[in-house]
């Protein structure tokens, strides 16, 4: 599922920019495309990786001067980001893929048919 995530991000940035008309032959698109692809929700385990902080055995230190010929030196261990993978139950829709694969292909079907392209553009 990872490797489809930066593809739904940009289809979903795209579909900002779609046209009202577009947007209605998905919306008459949609109702035959959850019919034939309905919803079906399953739980998985997915492996995600998370940021940690860990300590990474070196220090870092600091000489003040506190006046009169003193000083003194501040240590305090250094620490970074380490990604780790970690199990996360998630609910997928099984058919979300398809069905949007459908939808998809129908509006633009219907937006070839009205207006001549897929975007459902008019020549204005």
């Amino acid at each position: 599922m990872k490797p489809l995530l930066p593809s739904l991000t940009i289809i979903v940035a795209l579909a900002g920019c779609a046209t009202q008309e577009y947007r209605n032959a998905e919306a008459f698109c949609r109702p035959a495309a959850y019919q034939q692809y309905p919803v079906i929700y399953q739980q998985r385990w997915e492996s995600r990786m998370r940021p940690v902080e860990v300590f990474t055995g070196r220090t870092r230190c600091v000489n003040r001067d506190l006046g009169n010929g003193r000083s003194e030196s501040v240590c305090e261990p250094l620490r970074e980001i380490r990604y780790v993978e970690s199990p996360v139950l998630v609910t997928v829709d099984l058919n979300e893929i398809a069905r949007d694969t459908v939808i998809s292909a129908c509006a633009q079907d219907s937006c070839m048919r009205q207006f001549g392209n897929i975007d459902c553009k008019s020549g204005r």
